[in-house]
């Protein structure tokens, strides 16, 4: 779980005097000061603690919570039963005035305890990091198709996850923050789990066990009320269950679903989109002769790679970013970490290159296809 103001004094039996709302900003460190101006030494996102020694009067105690809130510290705590006996009425004000978190810490509650009590949740959230990264490169190995059968369920086995799977899969604008809660979900539902990010996605790989074949929908449909509720829009697809060998085309049916319905055009996009919503792209899925399928590839990308050499490789991801990212130039432009121009300059020149037109949804839905089919041919 995150660090948080509010969920530290909760651990902590405190209870905030101002800033509510803002109490669930994460927690970056912790310090200890009694500078009256402590910000040059700041990055944002502190928790400070002080007694409040040189906060003499009103006029340093309101400057200090307004230069706080301005460089967005999270939070501050103020130790009672030294140079004040209690909250300072003028600290309090501004805090409210701010809607800054503020907290009292009695004297008999020592900033070592808080101190320590965050930092082994920030170390927590570290290991927790550590663990995604690890997950992450295993459903990356996973995903390649090189592995044998006896491999990929031996790689899966210390998740929990037996003979068969399924994915769940979720697009929202932070997948890395919302990891942790997916996670946390599924083993308060006793569900066998690997969550990872994968092509933007927040994916759950999952061990529907002797469940029916609804389950990992009704799974997605609950695991997406509870992330929209913390982090806005959500979109959800779920696979079918399959074998355990069959993971890498369980992944791209749960991908190729929620993009179908994001292509929807009649409002009527689903909940949580599944294989019922494929409509065209069952096609692309049902391929089984690898040759046509990298044949069809190279037809409508094969020009981009040929035509530029090793710059052709650039064009083709640019290209895929700026499809997933439906054409928004500034969005695409920041996931490329290049300017808007240079990805307009490299979107024309693939259009030259073979003879499309981005204004034809019939061309960027081959464009789409065919990158699709490229991973899975690989």
């Amino acid at each position: 779980m995150e660090l948080t103001v509010e969920s530290l004094i909760g651990e902590l039996g405190l209870e905030l005097v101002s800033g509510q709302r803002s109490a669930q900003a994460h927690v970056r460190w912790v310090h200890s000061t009694e500078l009256t101006d402590p910000t040059p030494w700041l990055k944002g996102g502190e928790l400070l603690l002080t007694t409040g020694m040189q906060l003499s009067g009103p006029k340093l105690q309101r400057e200090l919570v307004h230069r706080l809130a301005d460089n967005e510290i999270a939070g501050l705590g103020f130790g009672t039963g030294f140079a004040h006996k209690r909250l300072p009425k003028a600290l309090v004000s501004a805090a409210r005035e701010r809607e800054f978190p503020l907290f009292e810490v009695p004297y008999e509650l020592p900033f070592i305890a808080i101190t320590e009590r965050a930092f082994a949740r920030l170390l927590d959230e570290r290991y927790e990091l550590l663990q995604r990264h690890l997950a992450g490169d295993v459903l990356s190995e996973l995903l390649t198709g090189h592995l044998y059968p006896e491999d990929l369920q031996a790689r899966l086995r210390p998740f929990g996850i037996d003979e068969q799977v399924a994915v769940l899969a979720f697009a929202l604008a932070d997948p890395s923050s919302a990891a942790a809660l997916v996670e946390g979900i599924l083993q308060r539902e006793r569900v066998a789990c690997l969550v990872a990010i994968r092509g933007g996605l927040l994916c759950a790989v999952i061990d529907p066990g002797a469940a029916d074949g609804a389950a990992p929908i009704e799974l997605a449909r609950k695991l997406r009320g509870e992330l929209a509720a913390r982090f806005g829009e959500v979109r959800a697809a779920a696979s079918r269950a399959s074998a355990t060998h069959s993971l890498r085309m369980a992944f791209h049916e749960a991908r190729c679903a929620l993009e179908a319905a994001r292509l929807r055009n009649d409002g009527g996009a689903p909940e949580v989109a599944s294989y019922a919503d494929l409509g065209a792209f069952q096609l692309l899925l049902s391929l089984q002769d690898d040759d046509a399928l990298g044949s069809y590839c190279r037809s409508v990308l094969g020009p981009i790679e040929q035509g530029e050499g090793e710059y052709g490789e650039e064009l083709v991801r640019s290209l895929d970013v700026f499809i997933e990212h439906n054409g928004h130039w500034e969005k695409a432009a920041a996931a490329l970490y290049c300017h808007r121009h240079t990805l307009r300059y490299r979107i024309r020149r693939v259009e030259q290159l073979t003879g499309r037109d981005f204004s034809s949804a019939r061309d960027r839905i081959e464009f789409w296809l065919a990158l699709r089919g490229r991973e899975l041919a690989r």
